[in-house]
């Protein structure tokens, strides 16, 4: 979801420039810029489209067609424009369109109508502030516009038709025209992206369309017969893109100042298509994008099945409904401790769409309404009030609530708990000759973890030393006849800390699986006891195997303890509890969270003896070079990594790191991700370890494609002879690649990276573990004293990924030579710490920006952003927080809300376009 701030001039050169070029070919003279929808409550009525002065006023917050203002306007650049949302659906639907026009013409057609569902949902929805600052109410829309307009190519030129769905941040409420409420509208994006999705795959003009045409959906939407060849499309398209941005980038700096026009642009276009494609003949301006498109996928070998499939379709009234909803609460509470409405009418969605359901938009929508109606009354309220706005998330459920009672139960029994009872007592000093090569902390850390205490939790920042103490607590617990066990909450983490230091280690995961606990892939946890089948084995359930098990005394260590969810955390406090085995937390509330329901240190340290908490405070990874070339520690960096751990002062910190040359600023994102591929490109040829870290996967994939496109212009990766897995990466000898799925049999875990050493013409990789940053000679087969592996062609294409950058979740736990991380939008507080600590020697933030005083802003405001999930009792908190925060909505109408007794804007709705409408797709 985009929130757009600024000046409608702008914003009209964003929709018409934002598209990719390739859409030009479809863009004719006269047709509108966008389609313009009115809602009420009740109905949605196309209005006639907007041309571009039209669109730009209308943005502004005025009539579109008398160019009125609508109330009071702001008319600064910072002023709140629209919401926009983007209606679309899996990659392979794009490449259906492309093959078959009567697929193309039912998925334009299904886009609009869910365009249109959309619509009239958020109309019943968008909410409204009125009344004095402090004392404000929510009420609802009364009228709500809307535009759309469609693209047909992604970015980088290739397939993604798509609907650019824009809400006006004007709206008619309380007798006149108000600002819309955006954060309501962000609150409910689950519900707007699962009406999009289950809007077209259950559409019957467009399901009939591709049965037609022998097309078959798979469970996640994606069509079966066209799934293998977007990885090779995809790869081919991005190709041409960066070809074309190389023309431009090079034209550009040739003619500064200048503008290319659009018959310089068609040429740059036809140019790349053709480069590296000596056997095509060079395609003309003038030639059908969709042409060129046909080709390519007959050249990667696909041919039509000339045959039709039976339409088969779920029966709405044979649906469980009440099954449903459980699974919709399930689902949720995997991923989160509250929700509201818009999250449960979203899972809805998804799963009538994932179900295999085909039917008319009403009779889904009665489904979907009723399952989200079935879903919230199995909820359990988190306030006790009935004036909570509906988009604040106030809900849960009894398994959610279940969980952290149990959790807070075991952890209050083991932080209560006398000295020396049950676990036994021990003299806990370690020697002087291990003392000595400890900072007072590590000292103090080691005492409480080799100690008699059944729950310690330590805490240090990031480069404090963490593993230096397990390591010292492994040997002193070996002399007293107990054994340390490490997991933590990926298995790539657990090999590192299990070779570093010494201790038996494994993930969480693996734990909980090997004593028993189970999950399904909605995420509802069981538990087997002896003898049960097994369900991911078929054989009977026997228990734990010996290096799983913990014997009374020892110490079960849970490092990176922040990112714990709590059904994780319940299992292995209970498995501790069960073998008597001490427990110790290791972690940092100020690194990242959870993904899901977290908490856990909060929690622990809510019931903990204050003596049994210990923080890690020296931090000693940063290093600086002096003036005589010698490495020291730099103590003035450490300070600033404290400060951002706390979020101390964000502006100071920003400041000292500007003064260092720590900040880095680009003018566009296309510059900063040329300068990114330049410096990894330098790092990685010279076998230096560095991590790029950026918010999204997509900014990954880009970074990952850019560098690549340096190290093979240098030589350093074969392109020649290449593998292309199902996003559409190309895999070459002398790449840095990332594994993203446990395998035991291949000896392969989650995020580590590998140097591809070969490839073989099935497919398969060759890899060696990845040390540096270039591959091993010619013949070589260790490297830091683990073998190679090879990756069959099936893993490689699902589950393979180019190394080169990553999300920070990737990064959390390295540590290596420089770090350099992309500040943006959606970048927190713990997401800017952890990508600025990764860095020995060297750690830089890059920003979009046009001076040093905007940077400084988008800065500040990252360290105002965190949105960690820490259990149903900290939801409360934030739930009631939200309401005083963004008003509540009134138990009994005000007589100053009250709509006086003027004439509603609803003339537009009795256009002619009115009876049009009625008979397109009118939801009441």
């Amino acid at each position: 979801m985009k929130v757009y701030a600024g000046a409608p001039a702008a914003a009209r050169c964003y929709l018409e420039a934002g598209r990719s070029r390739a859409d030009d070919y479809y863009l004719a003279e006269g047709t509108g810029l966008a389609r313009r929808y009115t809602a009420t409550t009740e109905r949605v009525a196309e209005q006639p489209p907007l041309g571009g002065d039209a669109y730009e006023a209308w943005v502004a917050g005025r009539d579109a067609v008398t160019g009125q203002p609508r109330g009071r306007l702001r008319t600064d650049d910072r002023a709140v424009r629209f919401v926009e949302v983007i209606v679309n659906g899996p990659k392979s639907w794009s490449l259906a369109a492309v093959l078959h026009p009567d697929i193309a013409a039912a998925y334009d057609a299904a886009q609009d109508r869910a365009a249109e569902q959309v619509i009239s949902w958020l109309a019943q929805h968008a909410t409204t502030r009125v009344g004095p600052r402090g004392e404000q109410v929510q009420v609802p829309a009364e009228v709500l516009e809307a535009v759309t307009v469609r693209h047909y190519t992604s970015r980088s030129g290739d397939p993604h038709r798509h609907l650019h769905l824009q809400i006006n941040a004007r709206m008619f409420a309380a007798g006149k025209w108000r600002g819309l409420h955006t954060v309501g509208i962000r609150d409910c994006l689950d519900a707007i992206n699962g009406i999009g999705h289950a809007a077209v795959a259950c559409d019957p003009q467009f399901r009939t369309a591709l049965a037609w045409h022998g097309y078959t959906l798979k469970s996640d939407g994606e069509i079966q017969e066209l799934a293998a060849f977007w990885g090779p499309f995809s790869a081919r398209a991005a190709q041409i893109g960066r070809n074309r941005d190389r023309y431009e980038r090079e034209w550009t700096r040739a003619h500064p100042g200048e503008q290319a026009g659009p018959a310089l642009r068609r040429g740059w276009d036809a140019r790349a298509w053709a480069e590296d494609r000596p056997d095509k003949v060079t395609p003309s301006p003038g030639v059908n994008l969709d042409e060129r498109w046909r080709n390519e996928l007959l050249a990667l070998g696909y041919r039509d099945h000339d045959r039709t499939v039976a339409l088969s379709a779920v029966y709405v009234g044979a649906l469980d409904r009440d099954g449903v909803a459980e699974r919709v609460l399930t689902r949720l509470a995997a991923r989160r401790s509250a929700w509201n409405a818009a999250d449960l009418r979203g899972e809805a969605e998804r799963l009538i769409a994932a179900a295999g359901i085909v039917a008319d938009a009403s009779v889904r929508l009665e489904l979907a309404d009723d399952l989200t109606v079935r879903a919230l009354d199995r909820c359990v309220p988190l306030l006790a009030r009935d004036d909570v706005p509906e988009h604040v998330r106030a809900q849960t459920s009894r398994p959610v609530l279940a969980v952290e009672a149990d959790l807070t139960v075991r952890l209050a029994a083991r932080g209560h708990a006398a000295l020396g009872d049950e676990f036994g007592s021990r003299d806990a000093a370690p020697p002087d000759w291990l003392s000595r090569a400890l900072d007072p902390d590590q000292r103090t850390s080691v005492r409480a973890l080799t100690g008699d205490r059944p729950l310690v939790v330590v805490e240090g920042a990031a480069g404090a030393g963490k593993t230096t103490t397990l390591s010292a607590t492994r040997m002193l617990l070996y002399g007293q006849g107990h054994r340390l066990m490490v997991v933590t909450p990926t298995l790539k983490a657990a090999k590192v800390a299990g070779e570093e230091t010494g201790a038996a280690a494994g993930s969480a995961a693996w734990l909980a699986f090997q004593h028993g606990w189970r999950w399904n892939p909605d995420g509802a946890w069981t538990r087997l006891t002896a003898g049960q089948t097994d369900p991911a084995t078929g054989r009977a359930y026997d228990g734990p195997t010996p290096t799983a098990r913990l014997r009374a005394g020892d110490l079960l260590v849970v490092d990176e303890a922040g990112m714990l969810d709590q059904d994780t955390a319940r299992a292995l406090v209970s498995i501790a509890d069960e073998s008597h085995a001490r427990l110790a937390l290791l972690g940092d509330r100020h690194q990242l969270p959870a993904v899901g329901r977290g908490g856990v240190l909060d929690l622990a340290l809510d019931q903990l003896d204050p003596a049994a908490h210990v923080t890690l405070e020296a931090v000693h990874r940063f290093t600086r070079s002096d003036a005589t070339g010698r490495t020291t520690p730099d103590d003035a960096y450490a300070a600033l990594t404290l400060a951002m751990r706390t979020g101390e002062d964000p502006g100071a910190v920003f400041d000292a790191l500007l003064v260092r040359g720590q900040i880095r600023l680009h003018p566009d994102l296309a510059a900063l991700q040329q300068t990114l591929a330049d410096t990894a490109d330098v790092s990685h040829a010279s076998g230096q370890r560095v991590a790029v870290v950026a918010d999204t996967g997509e900014q990954v994939t880009e970074l990952n494609a850019a560098i690549r496109d340096r190290l093979v212009t240098r030589g350093l990766v074969d392109d020649t002879h290449t593998v292309t897995t199902a996003v559409g990466e190309r895999i070459g000898r002398g790449d840095r690649i990332t594994t993203r799925r446990n395998d035991a049999k291949l000896g392969v875990a989650n995020r580590d990276t590998w140097l591809v050493t070969a490839v073989d013409r099935d497919g398969a990789l060759h890899v060696t573990p990845a040390e540096g940053g270039t591959a091993p000679a010619a013949g070589a087969t260790r490297l830091g004293g683990h073998g190679t592996r090879t990756l069959p062609a099936g893993y490689v294409t699902s589950h393979v990924q180019l190394g080169y950058a990553c999300t920070v979740h990737g990064a959390q736990g390295e540590t290596v030579t420089a770090g350099h991380v992309v500040i943006g939008e959606r970048t927190g507080a713990a997401s800017a710490y952890v990508g600025m600590t990764r860095g020995r020697q060297a750690n830089t933030a890059h920003l979009v920006a046009i001076d040093a005083l905007e940077a400084r802003e988008q800065w500040i405001a990252v360290f105002a952003r965190d949105r960690a999930d820490l259990g149903p009792a900290r939801a409360v908190q934030v739930a009631a927080l939200e309401v005083d925060r963004y008003g509540p909505v009134p138990t009994v109408s005000p007589p100053q809300l009250e709509a006086p007794a003027v004439r509603r804007p609803t003339e537009e709705l009795r256009l002619p376009t009115l009876h049009r409408a009625a008979t397109s797709g009118i939801h009441r």
